[in-house]
């Protein structure tokens, strides 16, 4: 699988997961890669649409398996912590 069909496959499988889970519908053009990365036999990407909120997806290819995962994580918070604030104490 190229990193573009990848791609292809990855916002489709969230547009479905969201509508059916989340009662949340998107389009292709809304989709945006934040990361992608493909790691020994693995694509893994994170996606960014406006309309998905506190929504963060996260899809995975397990290529020995030929299945894909697609994980749903929900932002809890953001903390800012200043430089200043930086612990380095081990």
């Amino acid at each position: 699988m190229t990193s573009y069909e990848f791609e292809k496959i990855a916002k489709n499988a969230v547009i479905d997961v969201m509508k059916e889970k989340h009662n949340i519908e998107l389009t292709i053009e809304e989709l945006d890669f934040v990361w992608f990365a493909h790691e020994l036999g693995y694509k893994k990407c994170t996606l960014y649409a406006k309309a998905l909120g506190h929504y963060y997806p996260e899809v995975t290819y397990n290529r020995d398996k030929d299945e894909l995962y697609v994980d749903i994580y929900l932002k809890q918070s953001n903390t800012c912590i200043k430089s200043k604030d930086f612990k380095m104490e081990v």
